[in-house]
Formats: C-alpha cells, structure tokens, sequence
C-alpha cells in the first residue's frame, strides 16, 4: 500500500501527465500549443501559455528545493520570468523543462517522510503537507489557464486559415 507521501506524488503525476478526473492534465493541455500559439495574448492582461510554464516550472523548482531542506526566495523576475523564446528549439526546451522540474517534484514528494508531512514548517506556519498539496492545486489552477488559452488561441488559428 501507498504512504501518504505517494498518494501525493501520484496526485502530482496526473495532473503533470494524465488520468486525473478533473479533465486535461497539463501535458495534454499544451499538446499541439507551438511557439507561435504559447506566445500569443488571446486576453488583454492575462499570461501567455509561454509565461504559464515558465511559472510553473519555477514553482516546481521551488517547491522541490523547500522539501529538500532550502529556503529559496522568489523574486518577481523568477516568479513570472520573461518569455523569451526566440525558436522552436526554446519552446520545446520549456516544455521539456516544466515537465523535467514536475517529475524531480514528484520524486522528492515521493521520498518525503510521511509523519513529517503533518509538521510545522520552520518559520512559516503551515504544514509540509499544504506546501505539497498547494503546489498540487497551483498546478491544477495553471492547467485550467493553459486549456481555456489553449481553445482561444486555436480558435484564432483557425479563423487566419
């Protein structure tokens, strides 16, 4: 049988790669997305699918460096770095990247010790376990971004046809 530390890391696995019932994972998400579609703004304000997974895959860095015992901060230009994506080659690197840092996340999750998922993080006030399943709903969150960007950005592809 899983220990809780499992279960989690195999919740992160489908919401990186599939099978969660919520819908899309966010590989299927940004199946098909190339760099022309991950750079377009189809909404005034909103983030780019290109800036969505620079986020996220500073976010899975992070997560995983804290359950490892660092303390990285996150400033602005880390937090939402500039899509600077000059080819294909740069997208394909991103994509590859956002999944590299969720699998090392759901590596260290896996091998996080159980009964310290229900500790005190140090100087912050909340568990190891709401670091984790954050970190679970963050990705979630973005994912839901990346499929209504994703219908709105083939959609305009479509109609340039």
């Amino acid at each position: 049988a899983m220990n809780e530390s499992e279960r989690l890391a195999a919740e992160i696995e489908k919401a990186l790669d599939g099978g969660a019932w919520h819908g899309p994972s966010l590989r299927e998400a940004l199946q098909g997305i190339d760099r022309q579609a991950a750079l377009e703004r189809p909404v005034a304000g909103a983030h780019t699918i290109a800036e969505i997974a620079l986020h996220a895959t500073t976010w899975n860095d992070v997560v995983r460096r804290r359950l490892e015992g660092e303390a990285p901060q996150v400033p602005d230009d880390q937090d939402w770095p500039r899509a600077e994506v000059p080819d294909d080659a740069a997208w394909d690197a991103i994509v590859s990247r956002v999944f590299d840092t969720g699998h090392a996340l759901c590596e260290a999750v896996r091998r996080f010790p159980p009964a310290k998922l229900l500790e005190e993080r140090p100087r912050v006030g909340d568990l190891w376990f709401h670091l984790v399943v954050g970190q679970l709903q963050h990705v979630l969150y973005h994912t839901g971004q990346v499929s209504l960007l994703r219908k709105a950005v083939l959609r305009t592809q479509e109609t340039a046809r």
